[in-house]
C-alpha cells in the first residue's frame, strides 16, 4: 500500500538508486553530452512514485534531452540551476495523468529533495565541462602563441645568421681586396729592392721583411677563409668542403675524404648553414674523437640535401654526445639551425666504432 513502511522503503531505494547511478554517469566528463545526459534522463521516471505516467527532461544552455513521450502537463516538478557563464538549466519530471495529492501536488516531499540533488549534480557536471572546455581553449591558444613565437624567433635567428654571414663576407672581401692586395704589392716591391739592398748591406733585413710579408699574406688569406670562404660563393658548397677537408688535413694530420655527389645549386641560407655545420662537426672530430680518418659526403636528390660526416674515432653514446659539455652546444646549435630550415639531424654512434652525423634539409624549404 502507498502509505505502508515497505512502500516508503521501496521509494527511498528507488531515489537512492537514481542518485547513485546518476553520480556514476556524471563521472564521465569527456564523452559528448548526447551520450551522457539521455542516460541520466532515463533514470528520472523510474525514480518517482507514479512511474507508469512519469516522464523526464533536462535542459541546459539551449539544449534539451527528454524521455519518450515527454510533454509538459499540469502536474510537473521542476528544479532550476544556473552556471557561472550565465547559462541556465532545469530538471523536470511530469505526470501525464492526474494522481492523488501528496506533499507537493501529486509529488512526495522526498521527490523534491531528489530533484534538487539531481539538479545540483547536473549543475556541477555542466560547469565542470564548461571549465574544462575553457581551459582547453586557453591551452590551445597558449600553444598556438608559443608555436607562433617559436616560429618567429626561428625566422629571426635565421635572418640574424644570414645577416651575420653577409657581414662576415663583406669583411672577408675587404680583407682580400684591400689588405691582401696591399700586402702582395708590398712583397713585390720588397722583392724588387733585393739588388739594392744586397749592394747596400741590407740583404738580411730585406729577406726578413719579405718573409714577414709572406706570413702576413698567409694569415690574411687564412682569416679570409675563416670568416667567409670566397670559394663557397664562387664555386659552391662541394668545392668549399673539399678546401675545408684539405685545410683540416694540413693543420691536424687527419685524413679527410670529401665526396661531392650534389647536382643542384643550393640556396645561400642552406649553403651557409651546411658549411658552418660541416666545419663545426670537423672541429668536434679533431677535438674529441681521437680519429685517424673522417669522411664528408654531400648529396642532393629528390628535393633533399644530405650532409654526412663520419669518423673512425673512439665513438660514444649518442645521448651522451648531446649532453656532453664539450660537444653538446655544437650539436644543439646545428640541430636548431636545421629545424629553422625544416630539416633534421641523426646521430649514429657507439663506443669504439666512431660516430656518424647525418644532416638532412629540404632544398625547397630554404630561401634563395
Amino acid at each position: 500500500m502507498p502509505g505502508s513502511l515497505q512502500h516508503r522503503l521501496q521509494e527511498r531505494v528507488k531515489e537512492l538508486t537514481a542518485l547513485h547511478r546518476t553520480a556514476r554517469l556524471l563521472q564521465d566528463t569527456s564523452s559528448p553530452l548526447d551520450a551522457v545526459v539521455p542516460a541520466v534522463v532515463a533514470l528520472l521516471p523510474p525514480a518517482w512514485m507514479h512511474t507508469d505516467v512519469a516522464v523526464g527532461r533536462v535542459r541546459c544552455g539551449g539544449q534539451a534531452w527528454s524521455s519518450p513521450g515527454f510533454r509538459e502537463s499540469p502536474w510537473v516538478q521542476r528544479e532550476s540551476f544556473s552556471l557561472r557563464n550565465g547559462q541556465s538549466g532545469d530538471v523536470m519530471v511530469a505526470y501525464l495523468e492526474e494522481r492523488p495529492a501528496a506533499a507537493e501536488g501529486p509529488f512526495l516531499a522526498e521527490e523534491r529533495e531528489l530533484i534538487r540533488s539531481l539538479a545540483d549534480m547536473l549543475r556541477a557536471w555542466f560547469q565542470h565541462r564548461l571549465d574544462d572546455a575553457a581551459l582547453l581553449a586557453v591551452n590551445e591558444s597558449l600553444e598556438q602563441q608559443v608555436a607562433e613565437r617559436t616560429a618567429s624567433l626561428r625566422r629571426l635567428a635565421a635572418e640574424v645568421c644570414l645577416a651575420e654571414e653577409r657581414e662576415r663576407r663583406r669583411i672577408a672581401e675587404d680583407l682580400h681586396d684591400h689588405l691582401g692586395q696591399a700586402l702582395a704589392l708590398i712583397k713585390i716591391r720588397l722583392q724588387g729592392l733585393r739588388g739594392d739592398a744586397v749592394f747596400g748591406g741590407h740583404g738580411g733585413a730585406l729577406e726578413e721583411l719579405v718573409a714577414l710579408s709572406d706570413q702576413a699574406i698567409r694569415y690574411t688569406r687564412g682569416l679570409t677563409f675563416e670568416l667567409s670562404p670566397p670559394i663557397l660563393y664562387e664555386l659552391g658548397l662541394g668545392p668549399a668542403l673539399e678546401w675545408l677537408g684539405e685545410d683540416t688535413s694540413r693543420r691536424h694530420g687527419l685524413r679527410v675524404t670529401v665526396r661531392d655527389r650534389s647536382r643542384p645549386a643550393l640556396p645561400d641560407d642552406l649553403k651557409v648553414m651546411l658549411w658552418k655545420s660541416a666545419r663545426e662537426l670537423l672541429h668536434n672530430v679533431v677535438k674529441h674523437a681521437h680519429a685517424t680518418s673522417v669522411s664528408v659526403t654531400l648529396q642532393a636528390r629528390d628535393g633533399l640535401v644530405v650532409l654526412e660526416v663520419a669518423d673512425d674515432g673512439r665513438g660514444c653514446d649518442p645521448a651522451r654526445a648531446r649532453r656532453d659539455s664539450g660537444a653538446r652546444f655544437g650539436l644543439f646549435s646545428i640541430e636548431e639551425r636545421l629545424r629553422q630550415l625544416g630539416g633534421g639531424m641523426d646521430v649514429d654512434a657507439a663506443p669504439g666504432r666512431g660516430m656518424r652525423v647525418r644532416l638532412t634539409a629540404a632544398i625547397s624549404g630554404s630561401t634563395r
